[in-house]
């Protein structure tokens, strides 16, 4: 998404409060929580005018996180039965499988139309910069690469790309992801050796603590997906 914070609907907010059965004061205060913002720009002693900001929900504040939340969930209820998406905040993405490739591409195709359709009653946009496409195939040369649109543009294919932090590969691998994760956690590694000196080290318990923050949250995080990877890259 493009400017999503900035650009949720307001009223939408409200609506999909009510039809998920919000009633009473809350409602209200949540309104006036939204309504009535404005922002202005300083530079040094001077100030520009104040400008008010007719959509979007406040940045920084727990509640403006739910409510987006909320307000975009309704975007996998677009997705046919063939296709298949996972979303998270504004991270979203699709996919299908099959042996057909323009079957593959022209649902691809039909749940974009169908999502950007839906984004544009909505008030978001889609980043056509940030969006790729990723074709995982472990066998060499059998289906040419899919040539996608998004708002009239070509969606990038790419062979790696990092999504919620793992990164793919089309080959599904896994060796760049598990190379990465291994730079990160020598790094870290790093620290615990100054730590463990010997002469002015920490305790014990301390350097447990600090391996199961900086290492061990690292190696556990999304484990469940990389740790498909063959024996040799683990």
């Amino acid at each position: 998404m493009d400017k999503a914070y900035d650009r949720t609907w307001r009223h939408g907010i409200l609506k999909d409060l009510f039809n998920i059965g919000l009633r009473g004061n809350l409602p209200i205060f949540i309104k006036n929580f939204l309504r009535t913002r404005t922002f202005q720009v300083r530079v040094g002693d001077m100030s520009l005018d104040e400008f008010y900001q007719q959509e979007g929900v406040p940045q920084g504040s727990f509640l403006s996180a739910t409510l987006f939340i909320i307000k975009i969930n309704d975007i996998i209820k677009q997705l046919s039965p063939y296709v298949h998406g996972s979303l998270y905040v504004d991270d979203f993405q699709i996919h299908c499988a099959g042996t057909d490739m323009s079957f593959v591409v022209r649902q691809i195709q039909t749940a974009i139309a169908r999502i950007s359709e839906w984004a544009d009653k909505n008030g978001f946009v889609f980043s056509v910069n940030k969006t790729k496409c990723m074709h995982f195939c472990r066998r060499r040369g059998i289906h040419a690469d899919p040539e996608i649109l998004i708002n009239g543009n070509v969606i990038p294919v790419v062979s790696e790309e990092k999504f919620l932090g793992v990164l793919l590969h089309q080959k599904l691998t896994f060796r760049p992801h598990v190379s990465n994760l291994k730079k990160k956690c020598n790094k870290s590694l790093v620290l615990l050796k100054v730590l463990s000196s010997k002469s002015c080290g920490a305790d014990y318990d301390t350097l447990l603590k600090n391996y199961r923050a900086l290492v061990l949250s690292k190696l556990d995080y999304c484990s469940i997906v990389y740790g498909s990877a063959a024996k040799t890259v683990l």
